[in-house]
């Protein structure tokens, strides 16, 4: 029952053309940003120029970016009273669920092509394309500055870095909006719940900032090109807290599911 219910929720999202179109969207911003960047700045070498294709918008509007992808669907839905014409047919739990779990799908494959597009064209299909001049005099003299996860590219190659930094971009991104599908079902104000995420999100930047503290603030443990490499498990704590707020959240919900306002 679920896994066909979960099979109609994807089938109704993807015949959906604003759907495709929002995350057609967001998988193209990283094009924007290496149009704007790619003969405007010195490169060395293709991890410099991926960094700065997926920098400064993605990590600054992370949380709003992926709310977007599934959740505005549901939202449509709960002021439509659409689950009082689905539960005879449907068991609440069922569709629910698989509202849930949709969510994760849509915005985890969109978040990970949304990182490992880039990493391919970049590595693999720019350097046939010969579009990035890259600085070869300096080259040999500079210092390199790596960042976090790079050193899963010094000991395993490129193709293993792209795919496991497009993963940890992903489950992170699927920690995230399932919180905001949670808290949708909770309160009122949609606004108020899909902004909570974004507010927790640059508070925490904001906190460890001031405590200086910046390899334990969320966009630095996502997207850590603002700082200097720094051991993998530094990443992992903030993941852990993130992991720790969804189980709140979960039993928080499942606690006053009699109060649920859809």
């Amino acid at each position: 029952m679920l896994g066909n219910q979960v099979k109609v929720e994807l089938k109704r999202t993807l015949i959906r053309k604003t759907s495709l179109l929002i995350a057609a969207m967001v998988i193209l911003l990283p094009a924007l940003k290496f149009y704007s960047i790619y003969d405007s700045y010195i490169f060395y070498k293709p991890m410099e120029v991926f960094h700065e294709t997926i920098s400064t918008i993605i990590p600054l509007l992370f949380p709003a970016i992926i709310v977007v992808l599934y959740l505005p669907m549901f939202i449509q839905e709960q002021r439509n009273n659409f689950i009082k014409y689905t539960t005879p047919r449907v068991p609440l739990h069922t569709y629910l669920t698989s509202k849930g779990i949709t969510n994760v799908l849509v915005t985890g494959i969109s978040t990970f092509l949304l990182i490992f597009l880039p990493f391919l064209f970049v590595f693999y299909i720019e350097p046939s394309l010969d579009i990035v001049t890259y600085n070869q005099i300096e080259q040999n003299s500079r210092v390199a500055v790596d960042a976090t996860f790079t050193q899963i590219f010094n000991n395993y190659g490129d193709f293993a870095y792209g795919i496991v930094y497009s993963l940890w971009v992903s489950l992170n991104t699927i920690l995230y909006c399932t919180i905001a599908f949670l808290l949708l079902l909770v309160i009122k104000n949609p606004f108020v719940a899909l902004s909570l995420p974004f507010v927790y999100y640059h508070v925490f930047n904001f906190i460890a900032g001031v405590l200086n503290i910046p390899r334990f603030s969320p966009l630095s443990t996502i997207f850590p090109f603002n700082i200097e490499q720094q051991p993998i498990w530094t990443a992992l704590l903030p993941f852990t807290f993130l992991v720790i707020i969804l189980l709140g959240t979960f039993l928080y919900v499942k606690k006053n599911r009699k109060e649920w306002m859809i």
